[in-house]
């Protein structure tokens, strides 16, 4: 669902009243918008600096050439473009639905039946691609929305006319590693049987809720896509033929799309009397649909209450499905408002006044309409909720708030830095990584008090060294004992730290328990080990600031804004200076990284680019 309107967003473009945020990406905004009839549309207007690039301009007015050229039902249509304005932008038709990415992400795995009508859609889409002499080449679930009577194929962002593409093009790396065939992952030229082949990686992540070829930085997954086999444990029984055919490293054994529409539709089974297939999808979806395509109807989304994400949660204090106004709130005057978000992984209630508002999912952001005045905010979770806050709006003005529930039963709490810094058991393992001859000792003297208990436990007993050696006894057998043991502990004491030291070091520099980052509300500060420089970077002075993958791992990445520049010395990576590596400060994970994300997004606004690693 869309977002409402940036005071730096633009109100019109072309012939549309833009009126939310649909999305981004790495070529622009997507932006909800209505034509002069009244239908909606989706505009994609491309980022400024992209604009000022008299090359990508040309490559875009090619793209818009070619995406017009696309029929079939199963795809957006463009409706209208100009590429010659000061933004150059794109109108597709505006599929009300939320993309497969977005739907098996919050309710798992698609049954065998819609996995089969996905197929059968989308091998319908591609054929009409490639009627037109076109290639898709970016198919992935983020690109596939479902609709209420079939998934529809968008973004043509980087199709290619296969009778336009120079040798230069046809070797460029284009495409989303995950899902990408062998011939784009080896920069050859890439055809109709590319799509297949990325098809069958989207199947499979629609059966499974993974990619055939697993998840990591790039390299490795290139790696995999080229040489290794995909992993399709889990997709239906009567699906692994058909997907596998897909997957076959080999263009040539790839089937034809045209074949791939029948063949998955004989597997779904058959459709309702005229061919309609209704309720394909599980309930769950259809009912985001459903609120989807009512939405379409209702009044636009400026002035309205904001909601953001697809499957945004809406519940009163009954916990029905709805919109319950707090206490004391009333309609917008001059937009005044609650932002909250949850840096956590939990879902969060909201309560104002004490009446709950909404829910906001783990690493979402939400904004609730509120009347000028005061009021109480809280925030719930399962494992109890937060200290009540006193919130003062005037006319107008805007309150923020940041939560986090970490989970397992814990209560949220209130957040004004999100700090990010190894955990502790990598706190404790980076300590013991640093082994140093204080291991040598420790052990050594663990082994001597263990070899003195030995011979005086022998000497009061009345056997061994005193009664056989007499006095000389005292003298050999407790150093000798104390030796043997020691020797075996000290040795045992550098083995565990120099394995620690490995394993903390693996892959680069090592985790220190002391690297410190944190992202507040002004700037972002990292500072490397309890002696290091710290390095304190203010949201004024950067352009842009994201994540970028390399062999290295995962980077935390800022593009310093003109006129800025980077400390001395900085590590440079796709044009931008490195504050560190995410494995330095315990965010490699799924989750942290999940974490950070939300703190982006959340302190940085919009110069986080989401389309990162």
């Amino acid at each position: 669902m869309a977002e409402p309107l940036r005071e730096d967003d633009p109100t019109r473009v072309g012939p549309y009243r833009l009126e939310g945020r649909l999305g981004g990406g790495g070529m622009g905004r997507v932006y909800l918008g209505r034509s002069p009839g009244g239908l909606r549309v989706a505009v994609k207007v491309v980022r400024p600096e992209l604009a000022e690039d008299a090359g990508f301009r040309h490559r875009f007015a090619q793209e818009v050439r070619a995406a017009r050229r696309v029929g079939g039902f199963h795809t957006a249509q463009v409706v209208a473009a100009d590429t010659d304005a000061p933004r150059p932008w794109l109108a597709t038709a505006y599929i009300p639905g939320p993309s497969l990415h977005e739907a098996v992400e919050r309710f798992g795995p698609l049954p065998a039946a819609a996995v089969a009508l996905t197929g059968a859609g989308l091998a319908e889409g591609l054929a009409a691609v490639h009627a037109r002499d076109l290639v898709h080449r970016d198919l992935k679930p983020a690109n596939v929305l479902l609709a209420h009577d079939g998934p529809r194929l968008i973004d043509f962002g980087i199709a290619r006319a296969l009778d336009t593409a120079s040798a230069t093009v046809s070797r460029t790396l284009l495409g989303t590693p995950a899902f990408m065939s062998p011939e784009q992952a080896r920069g050859q030229a890439a055809g109709p049987p590319s799509d297949v082949f990325s098809l069958g990686g989207v199947l499979a992540y629609a059966a499974t809720g993974r990619g055939p070829f697993g998840t990591g930085p790039a390299h490795a997954l290139l790696y995999r896509v080229t040489s290794e086999e995909p992993d399709l444990t889990g997709v239906p029984e009567e699906l692994v033929g058909l997907i596998g055919a897909c997957l076959a490293k080999d263009p040539g054994a790839r089937p034809a799309v045209a074949a791939l529409t029948g063949d998955f539709a004989a597997l779904a089974g058959p459709a309702a009397p005229g061919g309609a297939r209704t309720g394909w999808l599980p309930e769950d979806v259809t009912e985001v649909i459903r609120r989807c395509e009512t939405l379409v109807m209702t009044a636009p989304v400026r002035g309205r209450t904001p909601r953001k994400g697809w499957f945004a949660r809406r519940r009163g204090a009954s916990g029905a499905t709805g919109a319950a106004p707090a206490a004391g709130t009333g309609p917008r005057r001059g937009g005044t408002r609650l932002e909250v978000a949850n840096l956590g992984g939990t879902e969060l209630v909201v309560v104002i006044d004490g009446a709950a508002v909404g829910a906001v999912e783990a690493g979402a952001q939400e904004s609730f309409p509120l009347a000028p005045g005061e009021h109480t905010l809280q925030a719930r979770a399962a494992g109890g909720a937060t200290a009540l806050r006193r919130l003062t709006l005037e006319p107008g003005g805007t309150a923020r708030a940041a939560f986090e529930a970490p989970g397992g039963g814990t209560a949220p709490h209130h957040v004004e830095t999100a700090v990010f810094t190894p955990s502790r058991g990598a706190a404790v393992a980076g300590a013991t990584g640093r082994f140093t001859a204080g291991s040598t000792g420790l052990g050594a003297g663990v082994g001597a008090a263990m070899g003195a208990f030995f011979f005086v436990s022998d000497m009061l007993s009345g056997q061994g060294g005193l009664n056989e050696y007499g006095w000389a006894g005292i003298f050999i057998a407790a150093p000798a004992v104390a030796v043997i043991v020691g020797v075996l502990f000290g040795a045992g004491g550098i083995l565990f730290g120099a394995l620690s030291g490995l394993s903390e070091t693996r892959g680069g520099a090592a985790r220190d328990p002391r690297h410190r980052l944190a992202l507040d509300a002004t700037r972002l500060s990292f500072r490397r080990g309890a002696e290091g420089a710290a390095l304190h970077v203010a949201w004024a002075g950067v352009e842009r600031v994201g994540l970028v993958e390399d062999p290295r791992g995962a980077a935390l990445v800022v593009w310093y804004a003109p006129g800025r520049t980077p400390p001395a010395g900085a590590e440079r990576l796709d044009g931008g200076a490195v504050v560190c590596r995410l494995r330095e400060v315990g965010a490699a994970g799924a989750s942290q990284r999940r974490r950070l994300r939300a703190a982006l997004r959340w302190f940085a606004g919009r110069r986080y680019a989401q389309a990162d690693a």
